[in-house]
């Protein structure tokens, strides 16, 4: 991405590029439908994340979210040691290419009331994450770099 590019510039492949802490096979948290919620969530915390993406051989199965274990194990009071992650984890995901504009994947978060987007590549093959504080982060880098330019502009200090 070149640096003098906005919000609008970001595309889904800059934000994974530059996320290399959740490295697991790849740069985004996997585990299988048949580990239990206890061991999704010590690997959560481990890598201090907010989902982690179920795997069914190389095909998405799902979602668990900090979301699923509120709504699933805590007030359902269900055991989170004894609870595979597939019986409480969210089936239907919602995925993104890597040249998805990052505006629009923060829309669709919006919309779906969902914080974790899977990217995927043209083969279906999961690639990385974007998630709404990734987005976050990148529209608060862009407003300090335009900020800054606009002083320099402003001050007759750009460089041109």
């Amino acid at each position: 991405m070149n640096p003098r590019d906005g919000l609008l510039d970001t595309r889904a492949k800059d934000i994974i590029q530059s996320e290399s802490t959740l490295a697991d096979n790849s740069n985004v948290l996997t585990t299988s439908p048949s580990a239990t919620v206890f061991e999704c969530i010590g690997r959560m915390v481990d890598r201090d994340v907010g989902s982690i993406v179920v795997m069914e051989g190389n095909s998405i199965a799902g979602i668990f979210t900090e979301r699923n274990y509120m709504q699933s194990i805590a007030l359902e009071g269900r055991s989170s040691d004894e609870t595979e992650v597939q019986e409480v984890m969210t089936e239907d995901v919602a995925t993104v290419r890597p040249d998805k504009p990052l505006e629009d994947c923060l829309r669709l978060m919006t919309r779906l009331r969902c914080r974790h987007l899977p990217v995927v590549d043209e083969d279906g093959d999961l690639i990385g994450i974007v998630s709404i504080g990734d987005g976050v982060k990148q529209i608060i880098k862009t407003a300090q770099r335009e900020t800054s330019r606009l002083r320099q502009y402003v001050t007759g200090t750009h460089a041109g």
